[in-house]
């Protein structure tokens, strides 16, 4: 820490204690979501991870944040959605141009304001939401091309294992493009944990929604039905926190964080640590799509107990890397 006198060094030293306990608590984490705000406090939030709004490492970045903005963009995104429903529901057919604009909006509201968080919770302010946008929509197309690529080059996977193949063909893809995204800024502006689970957030954000969108237009036509659709882009909207904005968060922090260690993408990609963090981000994947009901007879109840745990399960894990990002930020601090 050049540049700071012994007593300064002591007093960041004292608050970034290595051996200190450092609790979550879901009410503290979520206490300023319902406090109200000024514009200009959002906008001075947002304003963030140029070269002249990066701010230093400081101690308040080793600790969970407050986050209150995703809830903004929930309720905002939300609004939308619903004003174009009821436009399409009182004027239909002479709405119907509006029905790209539900898709759209209502297939990306949820995992916006879901990445939305993910941009709160990376406190060391160092990414711009305009290259998070890149990640998301340049991302999550590349990722969508290198899907297809996959299935077409590995087509046994989906022959054995139907549905579930995803969870190992697109999670490589998803992986793929953030890496080729970030491999250069991996090394200078963006090195850090919370840096890859927020490029891993915005891929899978953008594979998110555009997937959801396919899915939802498909509904509509196969069955010639506005309520197919709109059902598909609800149910969608309620499971996208749990699916690939969270597995693509596991598997690129897991990939910052060892690459940290070893400076090499070969190395990081090969190493045991990643391997077996991107190995539950696949098979959460693969368990989510496999059709546990059907083969196996049970009751359908028990598919929600299925993705309620695996849901809850991805969440336990991004916590924890974002507890090893804070750690390495304190490190930092420390040395």
């Amino acid at each position: 820490m050049t540049g700071l006198n012994s007593e300064s060094k002591d007093l960041i030293a004292e608050q970034l204690d290595l051996n200190h306990n450092y609790s979550f608590s879901v009410k503290d984490f979520l206490s300023q979501t319902l406090i109200s705000h000024a514009w200009e406090e959002f906008e001075a939030k947002l304003s963030v991870g140029t070269d002249q709004t990066t701010p230093a490492l400081h101690a308040a970045m080793t600790v969970f944040p407050k986050p209150w903005i995703f809830v903004k963009v929930l309720t905002g995104s939300l609004l939308t959605y619903l004003l174009l429903l009821a436009l399409l529901s009182h004027y239909q057919l002479s709405a119907i141009n509006l029905i790209p604009a539900l898709i759209f909006i209502g297939c990306f509201a949820v995992p916006i304001a879901v990445l939305t968080l993910f941009f709160e919770m990376n406190t060391t302010e160092n990414i711009s939401v305009v290259f998070v946008s890149k990640l998301v929509l340049i991302g999550g197309a590349l990722s969508f091309l290198l899907t297809f690529a996959l299935f077409d080059y590995f087509p046994i996977l989906e022959k054995l294992y139907g549905a579930a193949s995803a969870g190992f063909i697109e999670e490589i893809a998803k992986l793929a493009a953030v890496l080729i995204l970030g491999r250069q800024l991996i090394k200078s502006r963006h090195p850090f944990i919370l840096n890859g689970i927020l490029y891993g957030a915005a891929v899978g954000t953008g594979f998110a929604g555009f997937e959801s969108a396919g899915y939802a237009l498909r509904a509509g036509l196969e069955s010639n039905s506005f309520k197919a659709l709109n059902d598909l882009i609800i149910l969608r909207g309620m499971l996208s926190p749990f699916m690939h904005i969270t597995w693509t968060a596991i598997a690129a922090g897991a990939f910052w964080m060892v690459y940290a260690k070893t400076q090499d993408v070969f190395k990081s990609i090969f190493s045991g640590r990643f391997l077996s963090l991107f190995a539950i981000s696949v098979g959460i994947h693969f368990l989510w799509n496999f059709p546990l009901i059907e083969t196996f007879n049970l009751p359908e109840t028990l598919d929600y107990v299925k993705l309620f745990v695996l849901g809850i399960l991805s969440w336990m894990i991004v916590f924890r890397l974002a507890f090893t990002g804070f750690q390495e930020i304190r490190i930092k601090l420390q040395s």
